[in-house]
């Protein structure tokens, strides 16, 4: 295999960047590297140059979504920031007098944008049927660029230890043992739709979101992109609809027009 010289990182960053926002810094080089070798070896290509030259191509759509998949970090897990959803759990009066379409409308509309494996989507259709109890239809968006990563979430299927974060109650009402997994009940899969999606480009939803979950998403992108999609989301919310991201992500250096709720939590 030829060397991965400065010239090579630039128009692998840069293309990544320019497809899908991605922002690869120099101190995640070597990983950036080890990633796209992987994804090379799948191909059976050994140049950087010719590697580059098939993601470059106009109909190299299947082949750079595959570049995609072998870049992307998917990382996530059930209940997680448990912090957000006590807030939901503490403030439920307050989020429906904010936003009366829920009750007027008798659903509410969730996007779960960046869903990875799915842990996200599933625990926030137990999490609001369990505050509801089944009065409000639950209707989540669940979203994510890499396309294999997507196709596990659809199966609803998740090993033992990945379900040691959901509380025992919890995993005998929403789930059932098949094997060496736990498989979603159907219930809660019927709520979830999943949608192979580019958050950078044009959003056409009919109707806006009562909530946006986006967390551990923004950190992959520079503060531009971060700032497009702050945007583009606030864009998408009902007045008085929530965005929820990571603690370890914030608003703080972006312009906006949201009123801060609480660590990482905002209304429009």
């Amino acid at each position: 295999m030829d060397s991965f010289s400065d010239m090579h990182f630039k128009k692998y960053s840069d293309l990544l960047y320019k497809k899908v926002g991605i922002f690869i810094s120099q101190n995640k080089r070597e990983t950036f590297k080890m990633k796209i070798d992987k994804s090379m070896a799948k191909q059976k290509l050994k140049s950087y140059d010719e590697h580059l030259s098939y993601l470059q191509k106009k109909d190299s759509a299947e082949y750079f979504q595959q570049f995609v998949n072998d870049i992307t970090t998917n990382t996530t897990e059930f209940f997680r920031e448990k912090e957000h959803f006590d807030f939901i759990e503490q403030n439920l009066k307050t989020i429906l007098k904010n936003n009366p379409r829920i009750l007027n409308s008798g659903e509410i509309r969730i996007w779960s944008a960046g869903c990875s494996s799915g842990q996200e989507p599933v625990t926030l259709s137990i999490f609001f049927k369990e505050c509801f109890r089944n009065k409000i239809d639950v209707k989540i968006l669940a979203t994510d660029i890499d396309s294999k990563i997507l196709s596990e979430a659809i199966k609803g299927k998740y090993s033992f230890a990945t379900c040691e974060t959901i509380p025992k109650s919890i995993l005998l009402k929403y789930f059932h043992k098949t094997g060496e997994t736990f498989s979603v009940n159907e219930e809660i899969k019927e709520s979830i739709t999943y949608r192979h999606f580019n958050l950078m480009n044009d959003y056409n939803f009919k109707k806006g979101f009562d909530i946006i979950f986006c967390r551990n998403v923004m950190i992959y992108f520079d503060n531009a992109i971060q700032q497009k999609l702050a945007d583009k989301f606030y864009n998408q919310l009902i007045p008085g609809g929530l965005l929820f991201i990571s603690h370890s992500e914030s608003l703080l250096n972006k312009t906006h027009n949201y009123k801060y709720l609480g660590p990482a939590i905002y209304m429009k």
